[in-house]
């Protein structure tokens, strides 16, 4: 509804009419500028041109001569859209009027009366006189029956809030029921996202499983090679340049050592001490050992074989006994050792003996491994392969020289010379001289006697008591006798005389003796 207002010199004449908006179809609320439901202006004027009339448009043919000329209103071109609901009208007096008479040069204009039309370009509907007719016409009123109701709009104009165009005017009216606007829709999530995430979390965990496969798997090959060495491979030194060819010897628990210097060595050098055989089976120098670490800035380790066949424990210390010689003459004692101690009697076993060397690639061959404590017989073992050790093993011989002493016929049967005995090393300069001996009584009687009374070794000019023997101190009248009696002889003779001293007894016993050679 729209009220349009006109003031003239004597009324004002007010049309009311409703009015319908020309996007939607939807009629205007009164009070508002825009359309309520699409926000589109109620103004006709907005998108129309204002046209004014010139003073000769203005100025009526049927003025009267010689009158004072009347001033022209502006004649108002009010735009329709073709699909406004309303058109807008002029609004003239007419005769009947009150005061119509009255104004001069007034022609009322009849709702039966033709009125010429000036259509302003782009508007259609009503039309509208851009002159008077006659005299001082101002405006001219199209007949009530010129005004074209709209027809209802169609359900096409009726638009849902999703399609309203937007507006910051326009404020919405209430969503239809179970319609959800497309700005309050939830937004479709792509599942692509999640599809490359848990692609993503696959990779990760088989490249995890896989890593940890070929670590186990490198390892487990790794021990599969230590094994093969340790079971009696091994490579000759030297054919790598600085880069050891590392052997597994026994006493290394089939670990292969972070080798920087030379070759390891073997060795196969057989000797015996304390009365323990010793087998040397390597030399090898390493940055570090993988089952030592009083060695962490480098190492000399020697790989040995032990064998116990006595019936007697080795009773000494590695590191009372053992010292590596440098080639410079430095000497160092043992850092560590597999097996600390001698083996106890009837065990065989392997072992190792580490030392802390710092200089790196060292001559091997320079190196000498000292066997026995300051007051023992020492062994210089040279950490070369086929060293003559001939020195240092024991000698026998076998006289199986006769002779008689108290009424029984005796045989030595054999002579050791060795540098130890019974667990035991000989002193310093000095060796171990064993006897066999077997004595047969065909006599009627017995004989008793305790060695260490009527036996003596002698080499030069000295002469040693029995220092061990298992010969038996009595032998009965129709027996025989049979055992091994130990002499310390001074080192380096080569000739030797069994002495058996005479005995004051009755009847006495005279003196004997026997030579025989170890060479």
């Amino acid at each position: 509804m729209y009220t349009i207002c006109y003031s003239y010199p004597q009324r004002s004449i007010t049309l009311s009419s409703s009015r319908f908006c020309s996007e939607c179809g939807k009629p205007f609320e009164t009070g508002h500028r825009f359309c309520t439901n699409c926000g589109a202006t109620t103004s006709v004027e907005a998108n129309a041109l204002t046209t004014l009339t010139s003073d000769q448009t203005v100025l009526g043919t049927g003025q009267a001569q010689g009158s004072q000329p009347q001033v022209s209103q502006p004649q108002v071109s009010m735009p329709v859209n073709n699909s406004a609901a309303a058109a807008s009208t002029i609004i003239t007096p007419n005769a009947n009027t009150p005061g119509a008479a009255n104004t001069p040069g007034f022609t009322p204009v009849m709702p039966d009366t033709p009125i010429a039309s000036s259509k302003t370009p782009g508007v259609s509907g009503a039309s509208y006189s851009p002159v008077s007719t006659s005299g001082d016409q101002f405006y001219a009123h199209a007949a009530d029956t010129d005004v074209i109701p709209p027809p209802p709009p169609p359900d096409s104009f009726i638009s849902t809030p999703q399609e309203a165009p937007a507006s910051p005017y326009y404020t919405s009216s209430p969503q239809v029921k179970g319609t959800v606007p497309a700005y309050a829709q939830a937004p479709k999530r792509s599942r692509g996202c999640l599809v490359a995430s848990i692609v993503l979390l696959l990779v990760l965990v088989l490249g995890g499983v896989g890593g940890l496969y070929i670590i186990r798997h490198n390892n487990s090959t790794g021990s599969s090679q230590n094994g093969n060495s340790s079971s009696g491979q091994q490579n000759t030194p030297g054919t790598s340049g600085n880069t050891p060819t590392s052997v597994t010897t026994p006493g290394s628990n089939g670990n292969k050592p972070n080798t920087g210097g030379p070759a390891t060595v073997p060795l196969n050098l057989k000797f015996t001490y304390s009365s323990v055989d010793i087998t040397l089976v390597s030399v090898q120098q390493a940055n570090s050992f993988p089952d030592d670490s009083s060695t962490p800035q480098g190492g000399v380790r020697v790989a040995t074989m032990e064998s116990n066949s006595t019936t007697s424990n080795a009773n000494f210390l590695y590191s009372d006994v053992v010292r590596l010689v440098m080639p410079d003459g430095a000497i160092i004692a043992p850092s560590n050792e597999k097996s600390f101690e001698g083996p106890a009697a009837g065990i065989s076993r392997d072992n190792w003996i580490d030392f802390a060397v710092t200089t790196q690639n060292i001559d091997l061959s320079k190196l000498i491994l000292r066997f026995g404590s300051a007051t023992q017989n020492q062994m210089n073992i040279p950490l070369v392969a086929g060293v003559d050790l001939s020195k240092y093993q024991s000698k026998t011989v076998t006289p199986n020289a006769t002779f008689q002493y108290a009424g029984l016929n005796w045989t030595l049967a054999s002579a050791t010379e060795s540098l130890s005995v019974n667990g035991q090393q000989a002193a310093t300069g000095m060796v171990y001289v064993a006897v066999t001996l077997k004595a047969v009584n065909s006599s009627a009687n017995n004989f008793s006697a305790y060695p260490g009374d009527f036996m003596r070794l002698q080499s030069g000019d000295s002469k040693s008591p029995p220092s061990d023997f298992t010969f038996p101190t009595s032998v009965a009248s129709q027996s025989t006798g049979t055992g091994t009696v130990t002499f310390a002889i001074p080192q380096g003779g080569t000739s030797f005389t069994l002495l058996l001293l005479a005995q004051q007894s009755s009847p006495p016993i005279n003196a004997t003796s026997v030579t025989f050679q170890i060479r």
